[in-house]
């Protein structure tokens, strides 16, 4: 299924597509919540009791989730450290969505370029795209810790588009977050809102804000990339 939020007459060849990771590429979901309601239950903040709670609480930057969730300042960088310890116990429930490996294929081999832009900490990251065998498919990579803001900032893309060399109007960004087209429409991108099932958001916090494209599957990206589907700059 493909939803074309704005269409215009003029169209343009997309030469580089950037990803988001968690929701897009990985199917995590279930890692990160498990591994945030252990951080917060050791330190007294109450767990998260249901996955569907925290679809709804969730939210970009990290930081500005914890503030949400009543965590002071000075207990941000513990809570952090937790998670991480905990996230080591589920990174094995962690699985590549089936349809990855063919799309990014296909891309490459029409010469599309690729990258990362997440605000995943950058050590699992690379870990992640190792593990799964998807590292090789990208020209450049960006993680929590390679850029001093993360999303909503347009930062993490702006930056992997100068690792690129290619131009935001001839760019896009596939992100599953409201977070994640806020930043793809400050950094002047094409954007495209993946709509999963159980993504990290429900889908009318995407819808509301009005991605170029919404797709319920990366298999939809290859007619908005290859056949070049109209859309709005």
């Amino acid at each position: 299924m493909i939803s074309v939020t704005f269409v215009f007459s003029l169209m343009r060849s997309i030469e580089a597509v950037i990803f988001d990771v968690s929701g897009v590429l990985l199917d995590d979901l279930y890692a990160v919540w498990k591994a945030d309601s252990e951080a917060y239950e050791a330190f007294g903040f109450g767990k998260t009791e249901s996955i569907e709670e925290f679809r709804m609480k969730f939210k970009l930057p990290i930081h500005e989730y914890h503030r949400s969730m009543g965590v002071p300042d000075e207990i941000m960088p513990k809570i952090e450290a937790e998670y991480r310890r905990a996230y080591r116990k589920y990174d094995h429930t962690i699985r590549i969505f089936p349809e990855v490996k063919d799309v990014l294929q296909k891309l490459r081999a029409n010469r599309i370029k690729l990258a990362i832009a997440s605000n995943i900490p950058s050590d699992f990251l690379r870990e992640h795209l190792q593990r799964f065998g998807i590292d090789r498919f990208f020209q450049a990579v960006t993680g929590q810790y390679d850029c001093r803001e993360q999303k909503p900032s347009p930062e993490p893309i702006l930056v992997t588009l100068r690792k690129l060399n290619a131009e935001p109007n001839f760019s896009a960004y596939v992100g599953d977050m409201e977070e994640d087209i806020i930043a793809g429409k400050e950094a002047g991108v094409i954007t495209i809102a993946i709509c999963r099932e159980r993504g990290y958001q429900p889908c009318w916090k995407l819808r509301r804000q009005k991605p170029n494209f919404i797709i319920s599957s990366l298999s939809d990206l290859i007619p908005i990339v290859l056949d070049k589907q109209p859309r709005r700059s």
